[in-house]
């Protein structure tokens, strides 16, 4: 039985990334991706525009796991009757750290897409599934005792995001055993506590811009 054109999408994406996650975006090849689909390099093209066509829609599917990951982890947490903000925004660097563990060579491939995506004007789809993962952080704030209007709630979580994703990204990076990743949650702990006690406080953070004696 012939597969239909979504079908064989699907197949090319799958084949995609796990060529990505075992050798990294140097491994992602039309022909072997062809050969694997049992299609012709021609119906690769037909269905992505280019490679990085492939890898884009890879990515956009890694994000689109990465989020139902967060989702996933709040569900888990409400549940159980869990509301504390710093428990919960641990939960969340927990998924996030699993997520990289589980994707060694399609997360990095990602990152290094991003940095040399052209420079666009108006937000895309891209940026519309962070910005959902953005939300997610932004919504454990809102549950917490902090002075923050939205605005600076989102900066907040953008914020908070760019940190434990440089802790884990740099951790894994030169990881060689368990202890490496025992640094990194102590890492998170403290950075999660730390910028907690800011907002708590109603740091410069929470009042940018203003000046306190």
């Amino acid at each position: 039985m012939a597969l239909d054109k979504e079908e064989i999408s699907e197949r090319v994406l799958v084949i995609a990334e796990t060529l990505i996650n075992s050798g990294g975006m140097d491994n992602l090849k039309a022909r072997a991706i062809a050969e694997q689909a049992g299609i012709s390099v021609g119906s690769v093209y037909n269905l992505f525009s280019d490679l990085d066509g492939v890898h884009r829609a890879v990515n956009m599917r890694l994000l689109d796991r990465l989020g139902v990951a967060g989702a996933a982890a709040m569900a888990d947490l409400r549940e159980r009757g869990v509301t504390d903000v710093r428990q919960r925004l641990l939960a969340l660097a927990g998924a996030y750290m699993r997520f990289v563990e589980a994707h060694p060579g399609s997360w990095p491939a990602l990152l290094a897409f991003n940095r040399r995506r052209p420079v666009r004007t108006e937000p895309d789809a891209y940026e519309a599934r962070l910005d959902l993962l953005f939300e997610i952080i932004g919504g454990v704030l809102a549950g917490g005792d902090f002075d923050l209007d939205e605005e600076t709630r989102g900066v907040a979580a953008r914020t908070l995001w760019s940190s434990v994703h440089g802790i884990v990204t740099s951790g894994y990076a030169a990881r060689s055993d368990r202890r490496q990743a025992d640094e990194i949650e102590r890492q998170i702990d403290l950075l999660v506590a730390v910028f907690i006690r800011g907002l708590e406080r109603g740091g410069t953070f929470a009042h940018a811009g203003t000046t306190r004696s």
